[in-house]
């Protein structure tokens, strides 16, 4: 953000600590302990003086992607997402 320079960042955010989760769901065993309360990273983005967006559904990606690549310096579109699709 200091310096302006132009970097997309897309952040999958589905809640939990997805690849321990998946490695717990291939083993057998039970899900313990991976589900995360996260911030709201658009916000936090924004805060930062970044662009955030947030992004809840499908229909919204493209938008969200077109203007972050229509902006000026950093962006950071954060896409909340099915826990079990990652």
């Amino acid at each position: 953000m200091k310096y302006g320079i132009p970097i997309r960042h897309v952040l999958l955010d589905n809640g939990a600590l997805g690849k321990i989760t998946k490695e717990q769901r291939a083993g057998s065993f039970d899900v313990w302990q991976t589900s995360l309360h996260n911030p709201d990273f658009a916000s936090s983005a924004e805060l930062c003086g970044a662009r955030g967006l947030s992004v809840a559904s499908a229909t919204e990606l493209p938008a969200a992607l077109g203007e972050a690549f229509s902006v000026p310096g950093p962006v950071c579109v954060a896409i909340r997402c099915d826990e079990e699709l990652l």
